[in-house]
């Protein structure tokens, strides 16, 4: 996984959605690894389903998000953010639900040639069983921490961010 070729999308992280979510660290945990992608110069975009019913990004991820939001109805966010990814290798994703929207969007991303990592602590669901199934059910997907994803981007100590990210991880 490059930093050059990488891009993170936020899906639907909206203030509704993220009320009901049954991790409570969720929001946290995905302020750090966004702060953690933008230290590594990562592009980061997001869609809002339903923006009507479901209300805005949440406002600390909002104030993270260093490029476009996208609407959609679509559970799969694919067809919305297909023009922006086009060019990267790599899609990071976050966001909820992890066994709709997440679900949809990386099997779609999968399928048109992508590679896919869900960072695990930075995606939820209502109910965790859900959260578990989507995560079984996604042959060919990466699940890795947001730690994992920080140091296997830096490769080595001396990259020139080691010691923001480190902070940031602590």
């Amino acid at each position: 996984m490059d930093s050059m070729d990488s891009i993170v999308v936020v899906i639907d992280m909206q203030t509704k959605l993220l009320n009901v979510m049954s991790d409570k660290n969720l929001v946290q945990n995905s302020v750090k690894f966004l702060k953690i992608a933008n230290e590594l110069g990562l592009k980061v975009i997001a869609t809002e389903q339903y923006k009507k019913g479901l209300g805005d990004t949440d406002e600390q991820i909002l104030n993270l998000i260093n490029s476009k939001i996208f609407d959609k109805l679509e559970f799969s966010a694919f067809n919305a953010i297909k023009d922006e990814i086009s060019g990267y290798k790599s899609v990071i994703l976050i966001g909820v639900e992890a066994h709709i929207c997440v679900y949809q969007s990386a099997r779609d991303l999968l399928k048109n040639g992508y590679s896919v990592t869900l960072v695990d602590e930075c995606v939820g669901s209502r109910n965790e069983r859900n959260k578990e199934l989507a995560f079984l059910n996604l042959k060919g997907v990466a699940i890795k921490s947001a730690e994992m994803i920080a140091f296997e981007m830096m490769q080595s100590a001396e990259h020139t961010k080691f010691k923001d990210i480190s902070n940031l991880i602590k």
